[in-house]
């Protein structure tokens, strides 16, 4: 049986978040990451995954400077054609983000104050 490798992009512009998301993504796949690339903006994350030819999934932040996570979701949705799975991560809990993040084209929003390593497995099953 192969094992599916993975391309994998966190876009956020927390330093801090970006690292013990790394770690934990790093952890899980162990030999199975393939990639592991980082953003720190929605324009950032939009042109890595138009220049880089997509990835398997990306981790968006709600908010961030330059362009937001949702926007970013949209415009790579729409031209990726939902090949790459984007799991929206944020501190805000209102149904607004929540709604606006699945609109866009996010599979999944996890909370950032709340992630755990099943959390994240379950992302990659």
């Amino acid at each position: 049986m192969t094992l599916h490798s993975y391309r994998v992009l966190i876009v956020d512009d927390n330093l801090t978040f970006v690292k013990t998301l790394s770690m934990l993504v790093k952890s899980i796949l162990g030999s199975r990451l393939s990639e592991l690339a980082l953003a720190t903006n929605g324009q950032e994350a939009v042109n890595k995954a138009f220049n880089e030819n997509g990835f398997d999934v990306i981790f968006m932040d709600v908010n961030m400077p330059q362009m937001n996570g949702v926007t970013a979701t949209q415009l790579i949705n729409r031209s990726m054609y939902r090949q790459t799975r984007i799991i929206a991560v944020s501190f805000q809990k209102d149904m607004k983000t929540v709604t606006q993040m699945i609109q866009a084209g996010a599979e999944n929003f996890l909370y950032k104050d709340n992630l755990t390593v099943e959390s994240i497995e379950k992302v990659f099953c």
